[in-house]
């Protein structure tokens, strides 16, 4: 969430094409119905408010300054870089993909590429190509190491 939060104000402080971060505003009403749901179920609304209230300042002090904005942009592609490392470093550890989607991770793979193409033909924004092409490299790489230890089935 904090990553889309960033990532769609960024695109707003230097005014970008809509076209170019639509689906961010849904993508993080979804996130902020899937919080509050389970802020609901499991008995900690009340801290919904401090949610609000935190998303609403970082919002803010995101364009106090170009540097902050700039900061929190790279340190969200290391963000999302160390998550998919981190989602390497446990199929290779266990050598077995589990119930990991390969066609989802060769989605997230396809759709970076064609940010990709869409970045270089709206924006041509290098902080923005940067976090797409490493998004890009470590999707494919996720993909090929949950095809590599997926599990064929034997028949008996």
């Amino acid at each position: 969430l904090f990553s889309f939060l960033v990532f769609l104000r960024y695109q707003i402080y230097y005014g970008y094409p809509l076209q170019t971060y639509l689906e961010y505003p849904i993508i993080i009403a979804q996130d902020v119905i899937l919080l509050l749901f389970i802020l609901r179920f499991s008995g900690n609304m009340k801290r919904a408010l401090f949610y609000a209230v935190t998303f609403w300042a970082g919002w803010y002090m995101l364009i106090l300054r170009k540097w902050i904005i700039d900061l929190a942009m790279n340190l969200c592609t290391l963000i999302s870089a160390a998550s998919k490392l981190a989602q390497l470093r446990c199929l290779w550890q266990t050598k077995d993909s589990g119930q990991v989607s390969a066609l989802t991770w060769s989605m997230s793979a396809y759709t970076c590429a064609t940010r990709i193409v869409t970045t270089v033909m709206t924006t041509n924004d290098l902080a923005v190509l940067i976090r797409f092409i490493t998004m890009l490299i470590l999707n494919i790489w996720v993909t090929a190491t949950i095809l590599r230890y997926r599990r064929t089935k034997k028949n008996d």
